[in-house]
């Protein structure tokens, strides 16, 4: 899985530095959880591949699930993400064909979004 993300990412990025921001996924107590767990230590894995391996990465760095998308609803806040891209960058996104997997690429996107600064919610002030 590293080598095919290696193999997707050189065209998009080819030797241009770049910062890599990786999720650290939680586990949560039995009770709570959503999902198998052992699907976070072959996702861990993966990352850890990826982050040895990338080759213009300048800087690594890890943000928590909540650190950049708190506690909102996850329908809700792709609908924030969306709302933080300009038309071009919606072009960009690369869906797969797998509708169930959609969320995945959107929460890369957040996590990109928040590591620009770029995902707080807009405040609007009374005049």
């Amino acid at each position: 899985m590293a080598s095919a993300v290696q193999t997707w990412l050189r065209p998009r990025v080819l030797d241009e530095p770049f910062q890599l921001v990786i999720e650290l996924p939680r586990v949560y107590a039995a009770a709570h959880q959503r999902g198998d767990q052992n699907d976070l230590i072959q996702l861990a894995g993966v990352v850890g591949t990826l982050g040895g391996a990338l080759a213009p990465v300048t800087q690594r760095r890890s943000v928590f699930p909540r650190d950049w998308k708190g506690t909102l609803d996850a329908d809700a806040f792709i609908e924030r993400i969306k709302q933080r891209l300009d038309s071009t960058e919606h072009l960009r996104v690369e869906l797969p064909a797998a509708h169930d997997l959609h969320h995945n690429v959107w929460d890369a996107i957040g996590i990109g979004l928040h590591a620009l600064g770029r995902l707080a919610p807009l405040r609007v002030f009374p005049r």
